[in-house]
Parts: C-alpha cells; structure tokens; sequence
C-alpha cells in the first residue's frame, strides 16, 4: 500500500518553496498539503498539489478560538487521511496541525530554513524525529540537510550571456539583482534606482519587487537605467546565472540559493524578522567572506553607495572563495524515506 505524506505549510514562499519542492522529490508517495490559508497564498501551486485548508491564528490567548477551531480540523484530518508521516515547515499557519500530530503520536519531521529555530519549531522539537537544518544548529536532533534549491529543475546555470537575452539586457554591462524574498521589500525598491543611478552607465538592474513594478520601473527609466523589472521571478535560476552581484534580504532560503549559486551579495536583513534572524542568517555568509551585511537602520544612501563601492572591490575574491562544507549533508527526500521505511 502506497505510504501517505501530510506536509503542514502556509504563509510566505520562504515556508511553501521549500515544502513543494520536497513534495515533488517525494512524488511517489501520497502527498496531502494542509495549512492556513493555502487557497489564498500566491505561493502555493493549488493546481499541483492536493490540499485541506485548517483554521489558525497568530499564537496568544486571544487568539484561542481560531486555534482550538484548527486543532478540532486537524485531528478529523488526521484521523481521515491518517499519515504515516507528518512533515512541518513552520509558521503559526502550521501549529494546530503539528499540535494535533504531537498529541496524536504521529510521526513528525520538522524543516528549518533560517539560522535559529522559529518558534513553532521549537515548540515541537521535542516531540519530532529530527529537524531538518541548513544551517549549522546545535541541537542534538538537528539533521544537516542539502541547501536549498533541492528540486533539480531550479538548480539549474545558464551562461550568462543567455541569462541576460531572455531579460533584454545589455552583455556589455554589469547585472545588479535586486530582490527582497517572496513579498519584496520596500526600502529595497525605493533604495535600489537612487543606488545606481551613479553607475548607470556601467551597471543594469534585474529587479524582482515583489508587489507592483510600474512606479519603479519608471524611476528606473527617470535616471536612465537600463532595468528589467516585474513583480516576481519564478525561474530564478536564470536571475542568479544573469547577475553579477546582489542587493537583498537574508532570508533562509535566500542565503542558501546565493551559497548554492555563488553570487555575491550586498545584504539588508529585514529589520523585524523574529529574534533577528535574517541578520544571523547572513553573518553566515559574511564570515565566510561570500557576502557584506549592513543594517537597514544604517542603510543611508550614502553608506548603501559605499559598501556597495566595496562589494565591487571584493566581489572578485569573494567568487573565487571556495565555499567549503563544513558538516556532511544528506537530501531531505532521502532522510523522509529513510523514517518511512522504519
């Protein structure tokens, strides 16, 4: 009998690209996708993927009704689909159905794309098999897994040259990538055309905003850059293979794709991630010397322009750095398979 899989996801791509891809390396296996508001997340392929949407809430006790509601949803669903395992990838989206699979005794795995463990994760650590970690972590159920990408297809380089004809830009000038993780990022979008409008005539942009691009686009066409901007970039593989250097966040998952695709990278943690951990996300690279990081409170323009001069300076060595591993990794898939089997 073919096994069955519930993958507990919701709210932002940092939380669901991560879980669909696991979900495609797991295809043989029943997958079932329950989370809070699935159906209305722009980061959820509905059309791929089976899913059963469950009431949840921010955590607190007024918020009580909404979470004793997800958890009654949860445990009908468990006992309906009844999972050999449970996998979560965090979020309040995801706490009454990792609540409802601790107090049931299913089998749990959890995933942690950031460099500290969020706090739904650290709520079920306990009670998992192991955690699923990118990022060196000392817990002793912390299970060192391949950066992400995992899914073949988003791995994929291209010669630059090619990156930059599907985007209409110029091979003859430097490519900056700008970009603030799936929802975009304000100060990135306002910050970015006043940083380059100095270096116009050396540098284009490739700018992923994240929310609607007119105004942005035309500021860009104001200070006469070269730009190519849209809202969102699914295949961005080719973004990483077209650019030469990146203006971002230091989301998990971003902080993994610039590893895996080397890209240097001028780094501006969101200032109210929890428990700062976009900034301890990316002191990961900076200690490697793969990266330079500065607060966005201290993000003036002036200082932006600067360690951005910097990052140009360094940006040579940082490519040629060899990013040396230092723990063994296995597939997430392979481990997920492996508890199955058990």
């Amino acid at each position: 009998m073919q096994k069955k899989i519930l993958i507990a996801a919701g709210g932002t791509g940092g939380h669901l690209f991560p879980a669909t891809q696991l979900a495609d390396e797991l295809s043989d296996f029943q997958i079932l996708f329950a989370g809070h508001k699935l159906h209305t997340s722009s980061f959820f392929q509905k059309e791929r993927f089976p899913y059963v949407e469950t009431c949840s809430a921010p955590l607190g006790l007024r918020c009580f009704p909404p979470l004793w509601k997800g958890y009654r949803e949860s445990r009908e669903l468990l006992d309906s689909f009844a999972p050999d395992l449970v996998i979560g990838f965090g979020s309040y989206h995801t706490f009454p159905l990792l609540l409802a699979a601790a107090l049931s005794e299913r089998k749990l795995l959890l995933f942690e794309a950031n460099r500290v463990l969020g706090r739904v994760n650290r709520l079920f650590a306990k009670r998992a098999s192991a955690i699923a970690v990118q990022f060196p972590l000392n817990h002793k159920k912390a299970l060192p897994v391949s950066w992400l990408p995992w899914a073949e297809a988003k791995k994929k380089r291209i010669s630059q040259k090619e990156a930059l004809l599907h985007y209409g830009l110029d091979a003859q000038k430097k490519t900056l990538l700008v970009f603030g993780g799936s929802q975009g990022a304000r100060f990135l979008n306002e910050k970015a055309p006043l940083l380059l409008a100095p270096f116009h005539k050396e540098w284009q942009v490739l700018h992923f905003t994240g929310g609607s691009s007119e105004k942005i686009r035309a500021h860009y066409d104001r200070l006469n850059i070269s730009a190519y901007v849209c809202p969102f970039e699914q295949e961005m593989w080719r973004a990483y293979s077209a650019a030469d250097l990146a203006l971002c966040r230091s989301g998990g998952g971003t902080v993994a794709e610039l590893a895996h695709f080397g890209l240097p990278a001028l780094l501006i943690p969101y200032p109210f991630a929890t428990e700062n951990h976009q900034s301890k996300n990316g002191d990961y690279l900076v200690q490697r010397g793969l990266a330079l990081q500065l607060p966005q409170e201290a993000a003036s323009l002036e200082r932006l322009t600067a360690e951005f001069r910097l990052l140009c300076i360094r940006a040579e060595a940082m490519r040629q750095r060899f990013f040396r591993e230092e723990i063994p990794r296995i597939p997430f898939a392979e481990h997920c398979r492996k508890e199955l089997s058990q």
